[in-house]
């Protein structure tokens, strides 16, 4: 349990990397979406790259660079040189480290950006209470990332808080945390949709960089033992999960698991240039996205195993 109280000089504060209003697909109604930094995972293909990182991450976008080379001249890591194209280059390891970001004040034209903020309980909650106006019946706030539930000690007091005020709650998650927190925090949830990446857990590994030995051990707990609605997500990616033998072990397993829905989700290639602006390759940039009608068979193969399967944003609310 937080041992913070609200007269704490010192609240914790959490890192969030952006906040979006008016969200209609991320759980019931219109709702507002507060994406959290962190995962314990690296998946290769992530939405949201920037989330990946537990601190401030620095996105340089080349379309909005004019190449005056300020950020390279403010640098106090001396992280920013010229690189054989000619274009600015970032060492990255250098940037992690710093905590001023001259290169972020220094461009005018918004070239270098800062992708991170910390607010406090009461700050976020003071957002989303301007925002419940907007919501009408069954929205709410839904946590996303990242992984919205790594940062233990901001997310249990502002669950708790979510609940005084009866703010409708909602999470997507890996799951791949402990298990006891886990149940925590998921038990002060109205809805949860837990991606399955892969059923193998060496598959899941060499994509993912860990297993998945505590998302399926939470699935499992949070189908006997929750009370809000559970929903698997699968990101069907081609050439990892996408095979009839994965999504068929999959619905088996949710199927014993209790539960009822899964939710097939479609690759995308939406995050390709947030993947550049923060300095790493793009492992999937020679693959092509999922239309919503190329997982016809993917939910049929679901649907013979006994579930109810949602494709894209087709969702049970």
């Amino acid at each position: 349990m937080s041992t913070h109280s609200a007269t704490d000089p010192h609240p914790p504060t959490g890192l969030i990397f952006d906040i979006q209003a008016h969200s209609v697909h991320d759980g019931p109604g219109t709702r507002t979406t507060v994406f959290l930094n962190g995962c314990p995972f690296d998946c290769q293909w992530c939405c949201n790259p920037e989330g990946l990182y537990s601190r401030p991450v620095v996105m340089h976008r080349d379309q909005r660079c004019v190449h005056c080379g300020q950020c390279i001249q403010t640098c106090p890591k001396r992280a920013i040189t010229i690189g054989p194209d000619g274009l600015e280059s970032f060492d990255r390891r250098l940037c992690l480290d710093c905590s001023t970001h001259e290169c972020i004040q220094a461009c005018y034209h918004e070239g270098n950006v800062l992708s991170g903020k910390r607010y406090s309980v009461d700050q976020l909650v003071q957002i989303l209470q301007r925002d419940r106006a907007f919501w009408g019946a069954g929205g709410g706030v839904t946590f996303s990332g990242g992984e919205p539930l790594l940062q233990r000690d901001f997310m249990l007091p502002l669950l708790r808080k979510c609940r005084q005020i009866r703010i409708n709650t909602c999470a997507e998650t890996t799951a791949a945390l402990p298990s006891d927190y886990f149940m925590e925090a998921a038990a002060m949830l109205d809805w949860i949709f837990i991606d399955i990446k892969h059923m193998d857990p060496e598959a899941h590994r060499a994509m993912v960089g860990a297993d998945n030995a505590l998302t399926l051990k939470n699935v499992k707990l949070a189908a006997s033992d929750l009370d809000c609605f559970v929903v698997i997500r699968v990101p069907v990616i081609p050439g990892f999960n996408d095979s009839e033998e994965n999504i068929r072990a999959t619905a088996r397993f949710v199927r014993e698991c209790g539960l009822e829905v899964i939710n097939l989700l479609p690759f995308h290639r939406l995050s390709e240039s947030k993947w550049r602006q923060i300095g790493r390759d793009y492992a999937f940039k020679e693959i092509p996205g999922l239309d919503k009608d190329q997982l016809g068979p993917h939910a049929r193969w679901v649907r013979e195993e006994g579930l109810t399967c949602y494709t894209g944003w087709e969702t049970p609310f």
